[in-house]
């Protein structure tokens, strides 16, 4: 009887996803998840069937930052679950609502040396929202039923109510390949649990004193990696048109705004942080923070260099994070609410004190730091990565998602964002490199648009299995920067004059890019000099075929070049 019923539990649980609007689910074959497999194949969810767990979990990220919708995935028993663990870390602190379903054997053969056997319930808890065990006791039990229906509805409510994030459901199964297995779907009109969810606005009077408190103050707001957002960009493209306001967002924030708030390192590299007084000037009384964590390390150590006075974040980052070291207040309020409820009043009373020219201030700091720039690209010839990013990032099209590998890759995108692409993304949630390449392949298939994506050598020796995946559309792009190896060890300080850095840092991958192209049927181009690439990256970027680009730089002159270019005002 058990065996019969726990499968019943499994119809129950993907017709409550049905019910609740989950229409991807990314499958990992296994035997002890069988009914499970069955279960989700015999209704009309969009599937991708992906062996291998970690990269399973990697592309439902990906999924989920495009859609921004929640994505369900499912994996035998065992160490399927921990392989999980990296993309579901990244998951929680990316707020993306993955509902994980792991088959389980039977409470009583835990612990009893039964094979594909271990603790899984509450394995992924700290990264999780909320853990959910269907073990099968009393299966004759109504109340078991009612249980069973109850904890999957507040799953599925738990992974998208306030801040989203990843669930996990695991569900036992006896005997999961013998028995009968209830395929098809039935009505759950009297099975889903429908949860309202507050939109984080503010009263008036709210809204009203917040004003007051930031009337005739130098007010910076900072945006980390974000989803597109067109309220919030509405919203803000009102609120940076205050005299007293500056902007700094980076390139992941998805905020198509004025160019001069990006290229955040770029104009930090033209400031001189030796002469305390010439700062000042600089230093906002109020920084208000939104997104996720900030790349640039320039921006967050100029501002605990020169602290706000006060330092607000909005309802979208954690409520005890305080990277400035300086968090005065967190408000529970939806950005895009905030910023245009604070511009209608702000926006009646014109500012008198000195930071009315705060804009303008910022603005011409800007404006020497792109002359400055530019100046260095034209006058430093020579090949390098800084002169390949330059180039890739002025010429991609608009229609174009961009992703960016952990490491170098996101930090040069930083420096370079007059020409901005539809969405740009990264796992910088907790900035793992093992799994960019799986998850920009998660975005390219939840995108009918194009994606690009660019990433390193040794973040490509990762996921070269993604190359085989026969969900990937024709137009995803890699271009893959060949550096041998690990390029960011170049050039921090702490590596870059080590003896053992190449051996033990750099660690050149041994990367056959065009014979894996090859085999797996991929359109290959290999760049080695500017020239090059500027007579290849636009009919690459155009072929209708899956795209691999190789460009290859030396990475002792790339590292030297990009040194010289964060000094540059020193020179």
């Amino acid at each position: 009887m058990r065996q019969d019923t726990d499968k019943e539990y499994c119809r129950i649980l993907f017709d409550i996803l049905l019910a609740k609007g989950v229409k991807d689910i990314v499958l990992s074959p296994g035997s002890r998840n069988a009914p499970l497999l069955i279960g989700a194949d015999c209704r009309p969810f969009r599937q991708r069937i992906i062996t291998d767990e970690r990269t399973a979990a990697f592309v439902a990220c990906g999924l989920s930052l495009v859609s921004k919708k929640p994505i369900a995935l499912v994996c035998t028993s065992g160490t399927a679950l921990y392989d999980y663990s990296p993309a579901i870390a990244e998951a929680f602190y990316q707020h993306l609502p993955l509902i994980v379903i792991t088959a389980d054997r039977p409470l009583e053969w835990i612990d009893q040396d039964d094979s594909q056997t271990l603790h899984q319930p509450g394995a992924l808890s700290m990264i999780t929202k909320g853990s959910f065990d269907i073990p099968v006791q009393n299966p004759n039990r109504p109340e078991e039923k009612w249980y069973v229906n109850r904890i999957i509805n507040e799953a599925c409510n738990l992974a998208v109510s306030g801040r989203p994030g990843p669930v996990h459901i695991n569900i036992r199964l006896d005997n999961p390949l013998s028995g009968t297995i209830p395929y098809a779907p039935e009505s759950v009109s009297d099975l889903r649990i429908v949860e309202y969810i507050d939109n984080l606005n503010l009263p008036p009077h709210l809204y009203k004193e917040l004003a007051q408190e930031l009337e005739g103050k130098r007010i910076m707001v900072t945006a980390g990696f974000m989803q597109p957002d067109d309220s919030l960009n509405r919203a803000l493209t009102g609120f940076s048109k205050l005299p007293n306001v500056t902007l700094f967002c980076e390139t992941i924030s998805n905020l198509h705004l004025n160019n001069d708030v990006y290229k955040i390192d770029t104009v930090l590299t033209e400031m001189d942080n030796g002469e305390e007084s010439s700062l000042e000037s600089f230093r906002p009384d109020v920084v208000i923070s939104i997104g996720g964590a900030l790349v640039s390390r320039k921006l967050k150590t100029f501002l605990r260099n020169n602290p706000p006075s006060e330092h607000w974040t909005l309802g979208d980052t954690s409520p005890s994070a305080d990277c400035f070291m300086s968090l005065t207040r967190h408000i529970e309020v939806r950005p895009d609410k905030f910023f245009k409820g604070i511009t209608r009043f702000l926006s009646k009373n014109p500012v008198k004190t000195s930071a009315a020219d705060y804009k303008s201030l910022w603005a011409n700091m800007r404006k020497a730091a792109g002359i400055s720039a530019q100046n260095f690209i034209e006058n430093n010839s020579q090949w390098s990565e800084l002169r390949a990013f330059s180039n890739m990032l002025a010429n991609l099209p608009s229609s174009f998602n961009l992703f960016l590998s952990n490491g170098t890759t996101v930090r040069y995108a930083q420096l370079f964002t007059d020409n901005i692409p539809h969405s740009s993304f990264a796992c910088r949630g907790v900035s793992g490199i093992d799994g960019t390449t799986a998850t920009a392949a998660g975005c390219a298939m939840a995108y009918a648009g194009p994606t690009l994506l660019i990433t390193g050598d040794m973040s490509m020796a990762y996921d070269t299995g993604i190359l085989g995946l026969s969900s990937i559309p024709d137009n995803f792009k890699i271009i893959v920067i060949n550096n041998q190896g690990g390029g960011i060890f170049r050039f921090i300080p702490s590596t870059r004059d080590i003896p053992e850095r190449e051996k033990l840092f750099c660690a050149k991958p041994n990367l056959p890019l065009e014979k894996l192209a090859d085999a797996y049927g991929w359109n290959y181009v290999t760049v080695e000099s500017e020239k090059e690439l500027e007579e290849n990256f636009i009919p690459f970027l155009a072929n209708r075929n899956k795209g691999l680009m190789e460009i290859c730089v030396d990475g002792d002159i790339s590292a030297k070049i990009l040194t010289e270019y964060m000094n540059r005002n020193n020179r």
